[in-house]
């Protein structure tokens, strides 16, 4: 990418930064600055031009890596998606919007009960549940190895019931069973995500080191940076699908408004 793209990026107003700068980049992509195939200037650079932090930065690749936009290849760059534009046919971009206020709710009881259960896991667990939680790791990370999504989905719910389990806190952990119809569909949209397997391994791995490690507090923040990611794709999937909507209007119609 030139410099003189570069400078198409101006400093940001005062909001969550990271949102505005993905606003920022969904709106070069639709002018035409940003292109399919183009490659954004380095980080360092792109800090300079919009004005933020590398972590408020990074956290606007992440989300527009999950919205389809943006192709990220570590130690390379990071790249406009070739196929941006075309409309989203996965299951994750169509069911998600779809189901955005169930997941939510699905997901706000999860902030509350499973990292309260990783912390307990990590308290109270025995020698036989943490030895559970290990063996549903090694099943995740085998399953994402081969990227077969149907045992991907069934490791990660045992994974989640074994730190239940670990809780000893029987209401906790039937209270947690009870949502299983709904976390499963969630999983697997959330599965065609881009980046998604990748990302699972990471968090997975941290929760469960935390538990073995008999941190309560670590527990509690793995599981919390787990849940919160998760809340933060499905945010990411519903703004992909409202981008889609307003790129597929032809420009002088949005110019007009009529996209609004």
């Amino acid at each position: 990418m030139s410099t003189s793209t570069a400078a198409s990026f101006r400093l940001l107003q005062p909001k969550r930064l990271s949102d505005s700068a993905v606003e920022q980049v969904l709106g070069l992509v639709r002018s035409g600055v940003l292109y399919p195939g183009s490659k954004l200037p380095p980080e360092r650079r792109l800090v300079e031009s919009l004005g933020v932090s590398r972590n408020s930065l990074r956290e606007a690749i992440r989300m527009l890596e999950t919205m389809g936009v943006l192709k990220v290849v570590p130690g390379r760059g990071t790249w406009v998606r070739e196929d941006i534009g075309e409309s989203p046919v996965d299951l994750g971009l169509t069911w998600l919007p779809a189901h955005g206020r169930d997941v939510r709710d699905l997901l706000e009881m999860r902030d509350t009960l499973e990292i309260k259960a990783a912390a307990l896991a990590a308290e109270r667990g025995t020698t036989e549940e943490l030895e559970r939680i290990v063996r549903a790791l090694d099943r995740l990370k085998r399953a994402l190895e081969l990227e077969d999504g149907e045992e991907t989905v069934a490791a990660d719910a045992e994974f989640h019931h074994a730190v239940a389990t670990a809780s000893g806190n029987r209401l906790l952990a039937e209270s947690l069973a009870g949502l299983d119809h709904l976390v499963e569909a969630t999983r697997r949209a959330l599965l065609t995500l881009p980046g998604r397997l990748r990302r699972m391994a990471r968090e997975h791995e941290a929760i469960a080191a935390a538990i073995l490690s008999r941190d309560i507090e670590a527990s509690a923040a793995a599981m919390s940076a787990h849940v919160h990611r998760v809340a933060g794709e499905v945010e990411a999937a519903v703004s992909r699908e409202r981008y889609v909507a307003v790129s597929t209007v032809p420009a002088g119609a949005r110019d007009r408004g009529i996209a609004e």
